[in-house]
């Protein structure tokens, strides 16, 4: 009895740490701490412009970025600055299901980078079945803003019809819709709207270049049905760049730009290779002690997207309590013989 009582406490304990490393590597899963720290002045001493016809196009625009308000590493400014690292004069900021950092960034473009860069409010609307871009136009008012912020509470499920409703909202207050990676949604997103959908309930644009990856499905289809074609790095770390939307205004403004985007006339620059990032960062030592929990939260994440989650996740569980009683069996079994 005394042996099972201490194999009792024995299992408890492991159960809970177990558990407790479980738990805290499924946070980091969605909230990844950085493996660099950023500083504002990192991006001093780089600038990169690709190559494209300059008479007929004046803007770059990253439609597509993110911040520390949701689940990017970089503050608004150092969004900003990356932007323009990148040969980027325009942007929009999309950090997914809020609004928090778009006032914070539009300041600073307008204060202090007026004459360089053009900063355009944003949200990503995320779900488990898509993801959509909002764009706002540059006159937004308070109460369109707190208008969108209602309708975009939905669950993390959304039906059909509230699809309809968020894309209806933003069109309500002059605001634009973009179908994000499709090619990604279909490997981690579950029942994902058809393209004919997005078509039938008005989006205005699909996103056809993400990071790395190119749509060409997406491209034709957008040509094929007079949607708009548009380009986003979906930025959460500075890294290299793949594509930049382009467009050609006959004034460096705000308006002016939505008003392009608006007409959908856009371009892309996309070779298909990566633009020359140099930048060192210096390196997080946090990143390296709590490397095992990141790991671990980035398989978890990975099995739940997976349609195989069920025969993924068993063996998970299964090897680690199968060490377990393997060791308390040869326990068990020194136990016995040294009785005898």
């Amino acid at each position: 009895m005394k042996w099972i009582y201490k194999f009792l406490i024995r299992f408890f304990i492991f159960t809970l740490l177990f558990g407790t490393f479980i738990a805290i590597s499924v946070k980091f899963a969605y909230v990844e701490p950085s493996e660099y720290i950023y500083s504002d002045n990192d991006w001093d001493n780089f600038s990169y412009t690709p190559e494209y016809n300059h008479s007929q196009w004046n803007i770059l625009l990253d439609a597509h970025s993110h911040t520390y308000y949701s689940d990017g590493y970089l503050s608004p400014r150092q969004n900003i600055l990356w932007h323009i690292s990148m040969g980027f004069n325009a942007m929009v900021l999309t950090d997914h299901n809020t609004f928090d950092g778009v006032e914070e960034i539009l300041e600073l473009a307008r204060k202090e980078f007026n004459d360089t860069i053009k900063v355009l409010r944003g949200m990503e609307w995320t779900t488990d079945r898509s993801h959509l871009n909002i764009i706002l136009p540059p006159e937004v008012s308070a109460e369109d803003y707190e208008k969108l912020k209602t309708h975009s509470s939905y669950s993390y499920t959304p039906s059909d019809e509230e699809f309809k409703k968020i894309i209806e909202s933003a069109h309500s207050i002059g605001g634009l819709v973009v179908v994000n990676h499709i090619p990604w949604s279909e490997e981690f997103c579950h029942d994902q709207p058809s393209r004919e959908q997005f078509l039938e309930w008005g989006v205005d644009y699909i996103e056809i270049v993400n990071q790395e990856t190119y749509d060409k499905i997406s491209e034709d289809f957008c040509l094929e049905n007079n949607l708009g074609i548009i380009t986003g790095t979906d930025m959460h770390k500075p890294e290299p760049v793949y594509s930049w939307t382009t467009l050609n205004v006959s004034e460096f403004s705000e308006n002016a730009i939505f008003n392009e985007l608006k007409a959908k006339k856009t371009g892309y620059i996309y070779t298909g290779a990566a633009s020359p990032y140099p930048v060192e960062h210096k390196h997080n030592p946090a990143y390296s002690i709590l490397y095992p929990f990141i790991k671990m939260g980035e398989i978890f994440r990975d099995v739940y997207s997976s349609p195989y989650f069920t025969e993924y996740l068993t063996p998970i569980f299964l090897y680690p309590y199968l060490v377990f009683f393997s060791v308390e069996l040869s326990k068990f079994v020194i136990y016995r013989k040294k009785r005898k």
